[in-house]
């Protein structure tokens, strides 16, 4: 059984790999999808969140 620190330090490392994968779509498209901006800013909070 996984104790709290673990659970959020697992949400919290998919929750970069997840804002990497976005960084990385942001950065290949000529157009920036509003969508994908507004997940990396929400992904990014909760990234912060879980680090305080």
């Amino acid at each position: 059984m996984m104790t709290n620190y673990e659970k959020i330090h697992t949400a919290r490392r998919d929750l970069e790999k997840l804002r990497a994968e976005l960084i990385a779509s942001i950065g290949t498209q000529k157009d920036r999808d509003p969508d994908l901006l507004i997940l990396h800013e929400r992904v990014s909070k909760a990234i912060n969140a879980l680090s305080a």
